[in-house]
């Protein structure tokens, strides 16, 4: 896929993060927007690339600016995967500490 392609599509990835963000339907997003609802699908699966203006639209529905829309990235993957590591890390320091300690009061 073309640099446009993969543009588009992130574009409608991050929309539809927005919108389940927000807790609303695609349909309550196309009414909000004035659009048509099967525009919303096709947006957000990338299958149609929107004008700056729809997209102005579709934030102004989200209640986010197109900078946030442009600057969002998601990092959840990466993020949580370091998260979880270090949840990990900090349980095994306070199972080694439960069982010096354990051991300690069988003494």
């Amino acid at each position: 896929m073309d640099n446009a392609g993969t543009v588009v599509q992130q574009t409608g990835a991050k929309l539809r993060h927005f919108r389940l963000l927000k807790g609303i339907s695609q349909e309550q997003l196309a009414l909000d927007c004035d659009l048509n609802v099967n525009t919303i699908g096709m947006i957000e699966r990338g299958q149609k690339n929107p004008t700056i203006y729809t997209l102005q639209r579709i934030c102004d529905g989200l209640g986010i600016t197109l900078a946030t829309l442009f600057l969002y990235e998601d990092r959840t993957d990466t993020a949580t995967e370091e998260s979880i590591q270090r949840i990990e890390a900090v349980l095994r320091q306070l199972s080694c500490l439960l069982y010096t300690s354990d051991a300690a009061d069988e003494l």
